[in-house]
């Protein structure tokens, strides 16, 4: 039985599977078992897994019909054996001293979960053309369940939407798994395990590298998107809830979050490839509305600090004037995609 279960959920990604699993087999620390879930694709994925499981005894491999990322990670987290649980994506990869320095915080700690910070590649035509350091919190090395409750300003503006921003204790997981939903299944079941929490670390170093390329499922038009968003912000209700915090706090901590996940829906409806009607489009974007409760967070929504486009968007929603960016972001990305080619 290995000390850590290393879980990659794998989808038509023979392009990049070779770096990923590559730079796992590489770590210093090797007492890990790497499961590898082929989420029934279509290329070449699930066969370049099988080759690594003739090469390493320490990677499994599952083949599973098509279910999505969240039924892959869930198959993964089943079959682990390890004490301790992390996940990668497979387009990305990790530096080889990660399990090692988070295994080590883990345990020096006697933490839950530890949240470490990574590096964000932006890659374009197969290119990496930008690369953006984001680090872990830096306010507090520990904090217990009270703590995080305390401190719940700090920590909510660093509560990463990624699973693979985190290292687990796999019994603090227990029974809990990943939604089957298309979007933010990451933070839904990252809030969930993080109220069964009773201590988290945080470990300075950006040894994960995340790599953002077009074409993600967030980067795409699908109508479950919208009801994903609505679901997201109900776990993060159920998350303030697990702590005492006043409702005044509470609104104060949820505004932004809320503004930007009906932000985001409306995003969604600007898909060249949403053929909804304008009419339509408006109907279904009053509901989500009315579903997040945007109203009652307006007056808390705080728009210093961010971008002049983000900003903008925000201000139009406060506003109640959605119809302007349903009319005129099509043409926005229209023109976007043209510039990018």
């Amino acid at each position: 039985m290995a000390e850590v279960s290393i879980i990659v959920p794998v989808y038509q990604v023979e392009k990049y599977i070779r770096q990923c699993v590559d730079s796992i087999l590489a770590q210093t620390f090797t007492d890990f078992e790497l499961i590898l879930v082929d989420d029934g694709s279509k290329d070449m994925s699930g066969q370049i897994c099988d080759e690594y499981a003739g090469m390493d005894t320490r990677v499994k491999v599952i083949h599973q019909k098509n279910s999505g990322v969240a039924a892959a990670r869930n198959h993964g987290i089943t079959c682990a054996t390890g004490s301790y649980l992390c996940f990668v994506d497979a387009d990305d990869w990790i530096e080889k001293t990660m399990i090692k320095q988070c295994l080590s915080q883990i345990k020096e700690n006697d933490a839950d979960i530890l949240r470490h910070g990574h590096i964000m590649e932006l890659w374009k035509d197969e290119k990496g053309v930008n690369e953006e350091k984001k680090d872990a919190p830096n306010f507090a090395k520990i904090l217990t369940h009270d703590q995080i409750a305390e401190e719940m300003e700090k920590f909510w503006q660093n509560c990463s939407n990624y699973v693979w921003n985190y290292f687990f204790k796999k019994e603090t997981i227990g029974q809990i798994r990943f939604p089957e939903i298309k979007i933010s299944e990451d933070h839904v079941f990252v809030l969930e395990v993080l109220k069964n929490c009773k201590k988290i670390c945080f470990l300075s170093e950006n040894t994960y590298h995340y790599c953002m390329r077009m074409g993600s499922s967030a980067n795409r038009w699908q109508e479950t998107g919208i009801w994903c968003q609505i679901e997201m912000i109900r776990a993060c209700h159920h998350f303030m809830e697990s702590f005492r915090i006043t409702a005044e706090r509470k609104m104060r901590l949820m505004a932004n979050m809320v503004l930007n996940a009906y932000s985001y829906a409306i995003y969604l409806l600007c898909f060249p490839e949403c053929k909804w009607s304008v009419r339509e489009k408006l109907m279904k974007i009053s509901e989500v509305r009315k579903e997040l409760e945007v109203d009652q967070y307006v007056s808390y929504a705080v728009l210093s600090g961010l971008s002049t486009g983000d900003r903008i968007k925000l201000r139009l929603i406060c506003l109640k004037q959605e119809k302007l960016l349903i009319l005129l972001g099509p043409v926005f990305m229209r023109v976007v995609r043209k510039a990018n080619g």
